[in-house]
């Protein structure tokens, strides 16, 4: 009995879990891999069928046999049998209906149907799978039809959350010609079955443990492990559909896709909050052809620099400017980012591409996740300009002075902007300390982000991180949008409070507004506002990020500018947003 009881621990605690997390990985990536290109699908096929005709075969044997090893080969056999059909899927043989593209405005269980019926095939499948399953195992030895129906789990509530709305899609893994299954994705912060979801699973692996800590034999111990270490990744997969995730749990798959016939050049134009880098990027857009394609973050949920950016710019109506709002690159939008430059490359084969992450963003992670397999290969040089704003540079504090150094040492290119509001001392000091930081980039001085788009350094070497490492600045954020017509006096005496630091430390604000006398878009930082024309949007918003927030505070005041539905007592208005906080290494 010790020698039994020894043996038990010892699978329970280390053995067999590192063992069923080893080849749930390796299964998915070498899955993945085979299914990435298209001429090796009919191999890839034949080969997974006859794998999964003879993993039934065995069943019936292995299902008699109550040892630990019986245990593990009836675990491979399940991994196996379920390997079938995840390759039939992504090789495109057995998937469902060829049904048109859903219209914009299909929604509701009607959207669900045509879900339902893009699958038909698939899902059906799967059923006869594990009626086959539970027939070929007969015996005590069960643990093939466990593995089966956990994976079957897995994968039926995967797909129900991002039907319904995750943060992390993970649409790159989908090959090319499964890519019209995206329009039954959706995104969002969280959807009302994952609760539900993660509850059963989380009360199924609690239910697992407890059997294989209270089992009496090595081959209960073994099954029950097995089964309990499954359903936790089965947990650990769904909480990665919301939260910031490892960045390419298993994007070694994605080596196999094919590789652009030409790889674009990748420039970052970063900054900290308020350097003035949508202008700058603005001034270039007129410079700019259809071969070059602007990708805009931004922190919040109200993307306006893609407004911004097309309001007026001049440019060449082919370059596309696509906004991804949300989040910064490093934390929520970290996993989506290869898809969408492989989706950009494929649709557009531009060759450039413009990056101009949130102030929030952190440079060491973007940067991480350019050079991330699956994405890497697609790209070519990637090099950083850094936007400095002069003035904010030289009374910032240690924390942000940090973060904008991060961006000067990993920078080709410097601009020093807002020239204009320094003196030739003050100049010169921020040239000797770039110098100190980088002696090789090519710095440039001026004002309102006015640059020549031949100014920007053609280095082929990529970038690296320098020294510096940026230290973490909690960021809070709120937004908002109004129908309202705003008066003019009234905005501007809200936004000097907002200088004034009556709604918190406010590091950046922007919005637009629709007044009785046109169309005006905010910029406030470094404790300065402007109210300029611009062109019309869908509706008013505003944009605001800083720390201590005020929320409820401010966009009572803001909606209190209205004409049309100023209340008589402000302070009994209750704005609906909240804040939201972003903690990140923030590196401008």
């Amino acid at each position: 009995m010790p020698d039994l009881r020894f043996q038990s621990s010892w699978l329970l605690w280390l053995g067999l879990p590192l063992f069923a997390v080893a080849v749930w990985w390796v299964a998915t990536v070498a899955i993945i891999f085979a299914c990435g290109r298209q001429r090796w699908h009919r191999t890839v096929l034949v080969t997974s069928s006859g794998l999964a005709l003879g993993a039934l075969a065995l069943m019936p044997s292995v299902s008699q046999i109550t040892t630990p090893l019986g245990a593990v080969a009836g675990f491979l056999l399940g991994i196996v049998a379920w390997g079938w059909f995840e390759t039939s899927y992504y090789t495109g043989y057995v998937v469902g209906l060829d049904i048109p593209p859903c219209p914009p405005d299909c929604g509701g269980w009607r959207h669900f149907v045509h879900g339902v019926k893009a699958n038909l095939f698939h899902e059906l499948s799967i059923f006869i799978g594990f009626a086959l399953v539970w027939m070929a195992t007969p015996g005590p030895n069960r643990v093939a039809l466990w593995t089966f129906l956990i994976h079957w789990w897995m994968h039926q509530s995967a797909k129900l959350n991002v039907f319904f709305g995750v943060r992390n899609l993970n649409e790159e893994y989908l090959p090319e010609h499964l890519r019209q299954m995206t329009q039954f994705f959706s995104k969002r912060p969280i959807n009302w079955f994952f609760p539900f979801s993660v509850t059963i699973s989380t009360a199924v692996a609690h239910w697992l443990f407890y059997r294989a800590l209270h089992a009496t034999d090595a081959f209960a111990v073994a099954a029950n492990s097995l089964a309990c270490t499954l359903m936790a990744l089965a947990i650990l997969e769904h909480w990665w559909l919301i939260l910031p995730q490892p960045v390419g749990v298993w994007a070694w798959g994605l080596l196999s896709r094919n590789r652009p016939e030409v790889k674009p050049t990748v420039d970052v134009i970063g900054g900290f909050l308020g350097s003035g880098k949508t202008t700058l990027l603005r001034n270039l857009m007129p410079q700019l052809d259809s071969k070059t394609i602007v990708l805009v973050n931004e922190f919040a949920d109200v993307g306006l620099d893609g407004v911004q950016l097309r309001d007026g710019s001049g440019g060449d109506d082919a370059t596309p400017v696509v906004e991804m709002a949300g989040g910064c690159f490093c934390c929520t939008l970290s996993r989506n980012v290869a898809a969408t430059l492989a989706r950009l490359i494929r649709d557009y084969a531009p060759a450039r591409i413009l990056i101009e992450p949130s102030g929030a963003a952190a440079l060491s992670d973007l940067l991480g996740t350019l050079h991330q397999p699956g994405c890497r290969e697609l790209l070519g040089t990637i090099r950083v300009v850094a936007v400095v704003d002069g003035k904010q540079w030289l009374t910032a504090d240690k924390a942000i002075r940090a973060a904008i150094e991060a961006y000067v040492e990993a920078a080709a290119t410097v601009v020093v902007n807002k020239c204009d509001g320094l003196s030739q001392a003050e100049l010169a000091c921020i040239d000797a300390w770039i110098a100190s930081r980088n002696a090789t980039a090519s710095v440039i001085h001026t004002s309102f982000g006015r640059i020549s788009l031949r100014d920007l350094s053609d280095t082929q070497e990529d970038a690296c991180l320098g020294d510096t490492l940026a230290p973490r600045i909690s960021f809070e954020q709120c937004a908002e949008t109004f129908t309202s017509v705003f008066d003019t006096v009234a905005l501007q005496r809200v936004f000097e409070s907002i200088a004034a630091g009556h709604f918190g430390t406010v590091a950046r604000a922007k919005g637009v507004f629709k007044t009785a006398g046109g169309w005006l878009r905010l910029e406030y930082a470094g404790q300065s506002f402007s109210l300029n024309p611009c062109g019309p949007a869908q509706e008013s918003s505003l944009v605001v990020i800083g720390q201590a927030l005020a929320p409820t505070l401010l966009m009572t005041a803001v909606r209190a500018a209205a004409i049309t539905s100023a209340p008589a007592d402000v302070s009994a208005v209750v704005a609906p947003t909240g804040v939201r906080r972003y903690l990140s290494p923030t590196v401008g």
